[in-house]
């Protein structure tokens, strides 16, 4: 297992200079830090042939992750999303230390940031995004699995949805957060409802952490941006539903004039399931509960543990569930 991840200034550069060499063979022109992401140490790295970019993961930093990341990124790379190339990979991380790898530099802004400090067409970033979305959820994948590198794969997507779900009831009860009378129904009302969910709903593959800063414009961001998506270290092959999950939280109810246009370049390229409601309803469940052992207890956070007990209990309404609520 890496340590772990030291502050970025820790980090001297002629550590990260050494690193891209050892792992790429080419002379490092320059190197600077980036600000710390929510998962990553990155650093941009220029040369003769280009800027690259060195990122290291600060909570997920085993090999394991390391190279389910490489492969769903270039996996959506060679589906035709436009996203970083991986160059090189490193298990060991060279003079880092540290699993790491190497990707190529897109220039752009990301779309939050674009949104809040320059002139952006809420409509046509919301219309591009969505278009892109829809072509990753295109990508076929060889099999239902939690990543793209298959290291766990499941027969059928109701599997996958059981096992996530009986992996969120262990871990809740082992943090203890969230109490046994709000568990126990909502662990019973979900099981219902992944029990009902379609047998042909086939691997496709889906990125997991759709949100502004993972969505980079790489074009103009005036009436035609075109978009980039980045951070892939969630990524698996599954129902394209559950990636409205999180687009839901973090997008559309944060930005609402994103929403209509989404859906609209969505649908123009990919349709949704006339069940769309019905699924989303049930990915939302499991993955709320994914949030209190997680922001409970493995990372506490006590702002984002209230934000998901009013989800939760929004969802109990929206489920037909009585009693008590988180």
């Amino acid at each position: 297992m890496a340590p772990p991840a030291p502050p970025p200034d820790a980090i001297p550069l002629d550590t990260v200079r050494r690193t891209f060499t050892a792992l790429t063979g080419e002379h490092a022109d320059d190197v600077a830090a980036l600000p710390p992401g929510y998962g990553h140490l990155s650093w941009q790295v220029a040369t003769g042939t280009g800027r690259y970019l060195i990122k290291t993961a600060i909570r997920n930093a085993g090999v394991t992750a390391l190279f389910r990341q490489v492969t769903a990124q270039q996996a959506a790379a060679t589906g035709g999303v436009s996203t970083p190339l991986v160059v090189a990979a490193s298990a060991t991380g060279g003079p880092l230390k540290r699993p790491c790898y190497v990707q190529t530099w897109i220039d752009g802004i990301d779309a939050a940031t674009a949104l809040q400090q320059t002139p952006v067409d809420a409509a046509a970033l919301g219309s591009a995004f969505g278009r892109t979305v829809a072509g990753l959820h295109r990508i076929r994948g060889p099999r239902v699995a939690d990543d793209c590198a298959a290291t766990t794969s499941y027969p059928t997507w109701r599997h996958a949805c059981t096992a996530r779900l009986d992996r969120m009831i262990r871990s809740n009860r082992e943090a203890a957060v969230l109490s046994e009378e709000i568990l126990r129904p909502v662990a019973d009302r979900l099981t219902a409802m992944i029990g009902a969910l379609p047998d042909d709903i086939g691997p496709r593959l889906i990125h997991r952490d759709l949100y502004l800063p993972n969505v980079l414009l790489t074009g103009p961001v005036g009436d035609t941006p075109q978009v980039a998506l980045l951070d892939w270290e969630s990524a698996a092959f599954g129902d394209p539903v559950w990636d409205f999950v999180k687009l839901t939280m973090w997008v559309f109810d944060r930005h609402p004039l994103l929403h209509l246009p989404f859906l609209e370049g969505y649908t123009a390229t990919a349709p949704l399931p006339g069940d769309f409601e019905r699924r989303l309803l049930t990915y939302q469940g499991i993955e709320y509960l994914a949030a209190f052992p997680y922001f409970g207890r493995r990372w506490p956070d006590a702002a984002m543990l209230e934000g998901f007990r009013k989800l939760l209990a929004a969802w109990m309404d929206s489920a037909g569930l009585d009693g008590a609520r988180p």
